[in-house]
């Protein structure tokens, strides 16, 4: 949810609770809600508790998914350097071909798997570069102890840099499914609600209690909104990690085109 969206959904949230906050007030009569105090009162501490703890493990539970996708992510970037530094141990064409194809995977992903995450996508072109890292190495036969070493060292960057790709497509698609939703609104609604059934003698100090009551009702529902979905709205995680990479994979290709072959390894530790 962007901050536009949540804005408009807050001022509805404050104006709803405060409207019909008003109508019970008109129609009903104060004597009558003065009398009922003594029931609504324990009655509204009990679903306001409930509620808030309830409403309290999901914000929780959802900034602590959103912080796992952005490690994951991390991780995934990490992954992806580890075979591009590892590379260099490789002969050539293999040693160059590694190393395009892991620029252009972050290339891939910070310019166009990124903003189709936002509709829950993945991209074609990714997971085709991504089986193409897979096989040069797979078909790569190592020649002597050292290639063998560096070989397995890629083999579980690759397999790592896989893991953490299937992570963040799982935390893509792992939100809070529509009935946790209508309970967290009918919850919210409800608990309201239930502050119209006290006498208040001065109106404008209920408007104000009632549209308190409502904002951090609807903050707290706009944060569950944010961080429920990690990879859309304007607060979601980053591709600042792969575009490090990129920006180091291309300031280290450029360097190799003007550096002697022999001395191309020293320099991969990028």
């Amino acid at each position: 949810m962007t901050f536009f969206y949540g804005f408009l959904f807050i001022a509805l949230a404050i104006w709803s609770a405060i409207f019909c906050m008003l109508m019970v007030r008109k129609r009903a009569d104060l004597n009558e809600l003065r009398m009922n105090h003594a029931v609504a009162d324990p009655l509204l501490s009990v679903i306001g508790t409930l509620f808030s703890v309830l409403l309290g493990f999901l914000v929780a539970g959802a900034i602590q998914r959103f912080d796992e996708a952005r490690i994951n992510v991390q991780e995934e970037a990490g992954a992806l350097a580890d075979v591009f530094r590892a590379s260099a141990g490789f002969p050539e064409p293999l040693r160059s071909e590694l190393q395009n194809k892991c620029t252009s995977y972050a290339d891939v992903l910070i310019n166009k798997e990124w903003e189709m995450m936002e509709q829950k996508k993945s991209s074609p072109e990714a997971w085709e570069i991504y089986s193409d890292i897979w096989r040069l190495c797979v078909e790569f036969v190592p020649a002597n102890n050292g290639q063998s070493n560096v070989h397995q060292a890629v083999l579980s960057a690759i397999s790592h840099l896989g893991n953490y790709r299937t992570l963040r497509f799982a935390a893509m698609v792992n939100q809070l499914p529509l009935g946790m939703w209508v309970v967290v609104f009918a919850g919210g609604g409800a608990t309201i609600a239930f502050t119209y059934f006290f006498e208040v003698q001065n109106e404008k100090t209920q408007v104000l209690m009632t549209g308190l009551v409502a904002t951090v009702m609807a903050l707290n529902i706009f944060l569950l909104a944010n961080y429920d979905y990690p990879f859309s709205g304007d607060v979601r995680v980053s591709s600042a990690a792969f575009q490090l990479d990129l920006d180091l994979f291309k300031k280290f290709l450029a360097k190799s085109k003007v550096t002697p072959p022999e001395t191309q390894r020293l320099n991969a530790g990028i």
